[in-house]
């Protein structure tokens, strides 16, 4: 049965829709359980502000606003509630005190920055030194061995000019999150707007590991959730690569108190 766990709110300022609209949206798609992780807010000392995340004081209506939308449709669908984020280590255990009250269901690792982000801001629409390709690595393998992450979203959005390195980073990469068991996210997203992701290698790569892999629409407006032909040329391009998206049944959700989900 179909499902999506990579769901963005208005929240982050640079998505559209409401709450309602996208739970709609899903159900007229046929899906059985969406759920929402829109980029959580961070913590971070100094006067430094990323203005593609929630902001803190948003966090309990975001919470509330999804409880009470999962009361009202239990019976047509499973809404689950997590947040997207980065992992920090310098401020990782104030966020974490943070989500705590909120009692998620679910977090997913989108890292865009190495470091901590205020220190050298580096985002990886550009092509990232040898180096902070390593780093990329390293800091989101350390983050996923916490435990608290369910999956890691667009692994391929780091890219580099050099495809041999590439190819060997991202080998060894692959075959660390499968021995951890954390499945890649094949972002429809990055698809739909014709981004540098999903990128051809690194999904070769995948499919050579053996790695788990997930769909996820990355949807920042309810309407995403409804186009089919993105969906099923994703899915195709999965199958031409002897790759099979796991079913939601299938998925260990790990909330981020170190618990299973159920």
């Amino acid at each position: 049965m179909r499902y999506n766990l990579h769901t963005h709110t208005y929240r982050c300022n640079h998505a559209s829709g409401t709450d309602r609209e996208y739970v709609e949206a899903a159900i007229k798609a046929g899906m059985k359980t969406l759920g929402f992780a829109d980029h959580c807010p961070q913590f971070f000392p100094n006067d430094y502000y990323s203005t593609f995340r929630m902001r803190p004081e948003a966090a309990a209506d975001y919470v509330e606003s999804l409880r009470t939308l999962k009361k009202e449709y239990k019976d047509d669908i499973e809404i689950l509630i997590g947040f997207e984020t980065e992992y920090y280590p310098a401020i990782f255990d104030k966020f974490r005190e943070f989500i705590a009250p909120l009692d998620l269901d679910y977090m997913i690792m989108g890292q865009h920055f190495i470091h901590n982000e205020y220190e050298v801001p580096n985002y990886y629409a550009s092509n990232p030194t040898y180096e902070d390709a390593k780093q990329y690595v390293r800091q989101t393998l350390e983050g996923l061995r916490t435990g608290m992450f369910t999956y890691i979203a667009h692994p391929d959005i780091l890219r580099h000019e050099d495809p041999v390195f590439y190819r060997e980073l991202m080998t060894e990469y692959c075959r660390e999150l499968k021995d951890m068991d954390i499945p890649v996210e094949y972002n429809i997203l990055g698809y739909r707007n014709k981004k540098w992701y999903p990128n051809a290698l690194f999904w070769q790569v995948v499919a050579e590991v053996g790695n788990r892999v997930v769909l996820g629409y990355d949807a920042h407006e309810p309407v995403a959730l409804l186009e089919e032909n993105n969906y099923d040329a994703c899915m195709g391009y999965l199958n031409m690569l002897g790759i099979t998206p796991i079913q939601f049944r299938d998925i260990e959700i790990r909330r981020p108190n170190g618990k299973i989900f159920g």
